[in-house]
């Protein structure tokens, strides 16, 4: 079942490639910026660059046990 969403992470990982790295810079900058500038945010940035790097790495997860 693991292996099943491993692989449709990279499936959908290989047509958006080019996005998920500045979603995950860009999340990361920004939630950081945010974090500093703001006590009481959320980290909105830092989800998002989470999730972009979850989907990264599960994708390279899911390429080597293919």
């Amino acid at each position: 079942m693991l292996l099943g969403i491993a692989n449709g992470i990279l499936i959908f990982y290989l047509w958006t490639w080019f996005i998920w790295p500045f979603v995950f810079v860009f999340g990361l900058a920004f939630g950081i910026a945010d974090l500093v500038k703001n006590e009481n945010s959320k980290g909105k940035g830092l989800i998002w660059a989470g999730i972009a790097l979850l989907i990264m790495t599960t994708a390279m997860i899911g390429y080597m046990l293919r």
